[in-house]
């Protein structure tokens, strides 16, 4: 180290010393006691730490260290251990502390797998062997003992038994395992069916417990409970209906058979009959009855099927009390009778129609009126026994007056219908006509018509009548003064009474002449009409250059129709005939030396 002086005057000086120093106080050791475990291995280790308790020396510490760091089984307990305390400068103390070690690791057992086994055919049990637990312990086992079920070997029951065991280790440790033996009872119960017949009761059911038709099941381990499908019955279910037991044993297991359980229904319907009255149809003359018609109330459990009758038809011979039988029968055939009487009525008049009749007077002028004439219609359903009228002769003077009329009709079991009619006398027949007989004339020379006359007039014709006389109105076609031509000719005549009604007659008339008159020579001949028929030009041809003067064109009833100037024309001529209606026609070519008539076909 440096010593500096220093004067009272500020003077310094320095001079170097060497100063040693010596620590030769040894540390403070402290120790503290543990406690350790051994691991699985059954080892144990420490350090110094562990036991030092907290030493301490001025100078620090340098290193501790003690004399045994390991343990083992063998060590199990207490155990002396020294600390050794060396400080930086070498100073050396000790203390001892006590190690204790323990074995707290339980040993280690492991049980066999669960086992599962099932019985034998028969039997509700099952042996089943099983091996003993693997062990293992750090320090060792002491002993392995079976602490709960039964023994391997043993007739374990069908479920679930536990097997435990225990290991114990040399230092006191305990562990324990367990498995299961699982037992399984696969044996189905052996189901035994019987057939049974049920009678429906009078409310229409029936009921059956499982044992009705259980036939002695049986099981290994016992039948736990027995069930049907089906224990109610009613109407619905009459005949055969398959029903299935099921049989189940005291582990679950089932199986199953069906028997037939035969429903029937022998009960009859209870059956209650009425007293009718029926009226017959007024057209047909029947009624017909149904078996709901006399039922008063029929009843069954199962429903009725039918209600027939012995007699369900009835017309006009059953008039009266009629003495009915009802058959009711359930819908599983069983039947039941009572009787009715139905009283059969016919309270209906005929139906009766009149209808307005006009009645024709005869040829003698009267006419004669039957019940039937003034009827439209009479039905009855028994028939009818008389119709009648009570006015029935007219004559001419009844014409134009009407009469009104009472008709009767009454039928077989004495209802009586009337009602009313007009009848209203006509005189329908025709004036009796007669022509005279067929005749030809001639229409004289020089005359291209014949002039029709007044047959009527003349007395050739004649008309009666039933109620008119004389006959006053008369006509003929064609009318008196009709020019005819050359031809075969239906003439009609008629006469009307004063009633309007038309008679006619008809002959046949023939105009018969020579065409052409005066001084025609055979050269007028040679004069030709074309085209034949004519649409719209008729042409003349006149080959011989006559001399002509004129043409003039008829209808048939005799009326000029046309005419065309000639003079001149030379050889030939066109003539427009398009305004001419299509008929047939008379032309008459007139010349310098006579005239002729030809026919003309217009389209």
């Amino acid at each position: 180290m440096i010593l500096t002086v220093t004067d009272n005057n500020g003077n310094v000086s320095t001079c170097t010393a060497v100063v040693t120093v010596e620590d030769t106080v040894a540390p403070t050791a402290v120790c503290q006691n543990i406690t350790v475990q051994l691991d699985a291995n059954g080892n144990a280790t420490i350090i110094p730490a562990d036991v030092d308790g907290g030493s301490t020396d001025a100078c620090g510490i340098a290193s501790t260290t003690i004399d045994v760091s390991t343990f083992d089984c063998s060590n199990v307990g207490t155990n002396n251990v020294i600390l050794t305390v060396t400080d930086n400068n070498g100073n050396v103390s000790t203390c001892t502390a006590v190690v204790t070690v323990e074995d707290t690791v339980a040993p280690i057992i492991v049980c066999p797998a669960d086992l599962y086994s099932e019985t034998h055919l028969g039997d509700c049990f099952a042996v089943v062997y099983f091996p003993q637990p693997f062990t293992f312990d750090n320090c060792g086992i002491d002993t392995v003992v079976q602490t709960a079920g039964l023994p391997s070997g043993s007739q374990f029951p069908v479920g679930v038994s536990t097997i435990e065991f225990t290991a114990t280790d040399v230092n006191g440790n305990l562990s324990s395992c367990s498995f299961t033996v699982t037992v399984t009872d696969t044996e189905v119960p052996m189901a035994v069916c019987q057939n049974i017949t049920v009678q429906l009761d009078a409310s229409g059911t029936v009921n059956i417990t499982a044992a009705d038709i259980d036939g002695g099941s049986i099981d290994n381990c016992g039948v736990g409970n027995i069930s049907i499908d089906m224990d109610t019955f009613d109407c619905s279910n009459v005949g055969d209906n398959i029903v299935t037991l099921t049989v189940t044993d005291v582990n679950g297991n089932s199986s199953s058979c069906t028997a037939i359980v035969t429903v029937e229904d022998v009960i009859a319907p209870v059956v209650a009959c009425q007293n009718i009255i029926v009226q017959l149809d007024p057209v047909t003359g029947t009624i017909t009855i149904n078996g709901s018609d006399i039922d008063n109330g029929s009843t069954d459990a199962c429903g009725i099927s039918s209600y027939e009758l012995d007699i369900d038809t009835f017309d006009c011979s059953n008039i009266g009390d009629n003495t009915v039988v009802l058959t009711v029968t359930d819908v599983n055939g069983n039947s039941e009778s009572c009787t009715a009487i139905v009283t059969v009525d016919d309270n209906t008049a005929p139906e009766l129609v009149c209808q307005d009749f006009t009645i024709e007077i005869g040829t003698d002028g009267t006419a004669t009126l039957d019940p039937s004439d003034v009827i439209a219609s009479v039905n009855d359903a028994c028939g009818i026994f008389t119709t009648a009228v009570d006015i029935t002769e007219f004559s001419c003077a009844d014409i134009g007056n009407p009469v009104t009329v009472q008709v009767f009709s009454q039928d077989n079991n004495g209802n009586l219908s009337t009602c009313t009619a007009t009848v209203t006398a006509v005189d329908v027949l025709a004036p009796v006509v007669t022509c005279p007989a067929d005749q030809t004339v001639d229409p004289g020379a020089g005359n291209l018509f014949y002039i029709l006359p007044d047959y009527f007039a003349t007395g050739e014709a004649t008309a009666v009548d039933n109620c008119t006389d004389p006959v006053t109105i008369t006509s003929q076609n064609p009318a008196a003064g009709t020019p005819l031509p050359d031809g075969t000719y239906t003439i009609m005549l008629t006469a009307t009474d004063e009633y309007g009604n038309v008679g006619t007659c008809d002959f046949e008339l023939i105009v018969d002449t020579i065409l052409g008159v005066g001084e025609e020579t055979q050269d007028l001949g040679t004069v030709i009409l074309y085209p034949l028929p004519a649409k719209d030009i008729l042409n003349i041809s006149n080959p011989q250059g006559l001399d002509l003067e004129r043409l003039e064109i008829y209808d048939l009833r005799g009326r000029l129709v046309q005419t065309a100037d000639l003079r001149g024309m030379g050889s030939s001529k066109p003539i427009d005939v398009r305004h001419l209606a299509a008929a047939s026609y008379y032309v008459k070519i007139i010349g310098a030396e006579g005239q002729i008539t030809k026919r003309l076909l217009k389209e």
